[in-house]
């Protein structure tokens, strides 16, 4: 085809016309040749509608033209045999990544979190269990993985599934396509028994737990994270941690290594609490926090009639450096400073010999409680004395939210007062978070 230019244009290119000193081709007089001659060869008003393959509205994920054809790579799928036989005999174990192909950050989550599940993986196949590794894994292979379908393990029983993605806040999961597996996308009837574990390394997922348990038959234990978690904080759960008995070492250690029974669908006997936050105000705190804000080296983020929001940085933490690229070398490791967020408040003492006192709160979000939160965990080994405490009240999703407060007299409160109790509730919020997620988002 040929392009077009100011050159070409002088030279006769893009004009179906001859110049008026050369000589016209054969039958270039005939008028209505010319007029024919520049009809265009493609009359849109003869288009018809292109036929679409079936099931294209239906299919989760990625639309490709051709029909049946998928967005993941097939060579990135692998199946290991059982190394030795053990209480695995006949089981599979998935672990599936549902990272996004094309998005550099769900290649750097990839890319951290890959070789981490190497020794699970060893661990599972000593133990006499077949494990999939899918690096690049879609709605099918959720499916078929819960379902015991899986095209190249079928005969084997499921027993567990280490899902790998961004969660949804309404409990989705992606897939490496750009898709969703919701918990509305699975039949209850089609998951057998022996499937005991689920493992969503997805944000929200934890706090959707009862919706995806009862989607997956009411049988398997549920885990997933009640909250967003940063990169790095996704990665330490892959990791074995002496200080925490919830990682994925964890779980698969007790749950099948063992004949460990899966523990019966958490039940909130009791309503809790609405939120104290929910019922505060700003008062004068605005101009009040200037002074803490400044002790505190934190930064303000929004204020309105419920009370001023804030961002409270922590201790400094060293980020693992990235793997370099073949044949470089590694960057030294990186250091940044924590931060959490906390929401200050007033609102009116209701206690004896406090009544109608106002009282200065503070208030941090920890995550929705869920199956993986250990409750004596939750609430013991604060080594410190300290203004804040842990509470559950109410949240917009299906289980109980986990809290940090603390209140003190606000008539009786210096600017260092004020910055111990935040921070405080900042600190024993992070260190919850810690034990029970992994880590924050912020």
């Amino acid at each position: 085809m040929t392009g077009w230019s100011k050159d070409s244009e002088k030279k006769g290119f893009g004009s179906t016309e001859p110049k008026a000193d050369e000589p016209k081709p054969d039958g270039a007089g005939d008028a209505a040749e010319l007029k024919d001659a520049k009809k265009p060869v493609h009359d849109p008003s003869k288009v018809t509608d292109v036929k679409a393959p079936d099931g294209w509205g239906k299919q989760k994920g990625t639309r490709a033209w051709q029909e049946g054809k998928r967005a993941d790579d097939p060579d990135k799928r692998q199946v290991l045999a059982p190394l030795k036989k053990g209480l695995g005999d006949g089981k599979v174990f998935h672990f599936l990544f549902g990272l996004k192909i094309h998005s550099p950050n769900d290649r750097r989550l990839f890319g951290e979190a890959r070789e981490h599940i190497n020794d699970d993986v060893e661990i599972l196949r000593n133990a006499g269990y077949t494990c999939v590794i899918d690096e690049q894994a879609v709605h099918q292979d959720f499916t078929g993985a819960v379902y015991g379908e899986a095209e190249d393990v079928k005969g084997l029983k499921p027993a567990g599934v280490f899902w790998l993605a961004h969660g949804h806040d309404d409990g989705a999961i992606e897939t490496c396509d750009g898709g969703v597996v919701s918990p509305d996308d699975i039949d209850a009837n089609k998951v057998p028994e022996s499937l005991k574990l689920v493992v969503f390394a997805a944000c929200y997922t934890g706090s959707c737990s009862r919706t995806w348990r009862k989607a997956l038959g009411g049988r398997p234990m549920v885990v997933g994270w009640g909250r967003p978690v940063t990169i790095d904080r996704a990665v330490e759960f892959l990791n074995e941690d002496a200080d925490t008995d919830t990682d994925l070492d964890d779980l698969i250690r007790r749950y099948m290594l063992s004949d460990t029974p899966v523990p019966q669908q958490l039940e909130v006997r009791f309503s809790p609490l609405s939120a104290a936050a929910g019922a505060g105000r700003s008062g004068d705190l605005p101009k009040r926090l200037d002074g803490v804000i400044s002790i505190l080296h934190a930064k303000k983020l929004k204020e309105d009639d419920t009370g001023v929001m804030i961002d409270i940085p922590l201790d400094m933490e060293t980020l693992p450096a990235l793997k370099p690229p073949e044949g470089q070398e590694a960057p030294p490791p990186q250091t940044r400073r924590r931060w959490h967020r906390a929401k200050i408040f007033v609102v009116d003492g209701n206690e004896p010999f406090a009544e109608g006192e106002l009282l200065l709160g503070v208030e941090c979000d920890v995550g929705e409680l869920s199956s993986v939160v250990d409750v004596p965990m939750m609430l013991s080994g604060i080594e410190a004395n300290r203004y804040a405490r842990a509470m559950l009240v109410e949240s917009e999703k299906e289980m109980p939210r986990i809290v940090t407060q603390g209140f003190m007299p606000l008539s009786r409160v210096r600017d260092m007062d004020i910055a111990s109790l935040a921070f405080q509730t900042c600190m024993y919020a992070d260190v919850l978070e810690k034990r029970i997620f992994g880590g924050d988002s912020a």
